[in-house]
């Protein structure tokens, strides 16, 4: 394996775990999320706790590979806005899991996943003059985080 492949190897698993590490971190100082959610009442099409154990994983890996085709695309204007907004969004991500689990405070959460759906969307904008593949791999994420916008707006109606 020559070193620019081994270099670009590298990249990809530094970038997919370190993404999936901030969701876990996330998830650690959130607290006891499965209990949290099974206690809460949530509004009409909730999936059961498993689903997130399942699917947050995916997606986090797509994210990481989605920052990986950013951080090792050519050279352009608007590359480093994009990767400022990619660090924003997964900050923002971090935080929302925080506020709403451990904090219980469904409103403010709310407003945290709403700007979390228009940074994405940004990003998914922007990411696509850089890489397409980049853009396309948050497409998932994006489809995820406005149906977790519907639950966090159910829960906070509802508790």
């Amino acid at each position: 394996m020559n070193a620019k492949v081994l270099k670009k190897l590298i990249i990809l698993i530094v970038t997919i775990i370190g993404v999936n590490l901030v969701g876990s971190l996330s998830a650690l100082f959130a607290g006891d999320i499965a209990a949290k959610y099974e206690d809460l009442t949530k509004p009409v099409l909730s999936p059961p706790a498993p689903t997130f154990v399942i699917v947050w994983p995916i997606l986090y890996t797509l994210i990481g590979i989605s920052l990986y085709f950013l951080i090792t695309s050519k050279s352009n204007p608007i590359k480093k806005t994009v990767l400022i907004l990619f660090t924003l969004q997964l900050f923002v991500n971090f935080i929302w899991s925080i506020i709403f689990f451990a904090g219980n405070a469904y409103w403010i959460g709310l407003i945290v996943i709403i700007m979390l759906d228009i940074l994405v969307s940004y990003l998914i904008v922007y990411a696509r003059q850089i890489n397409r593949f980049a853009s396309y791999l948050l497409v998932p994420y994006l489809i995820w985080i406005i149906f977790a916008t519907y639950l966090n707006l159910g829960t906070a109606v509802l508790n």
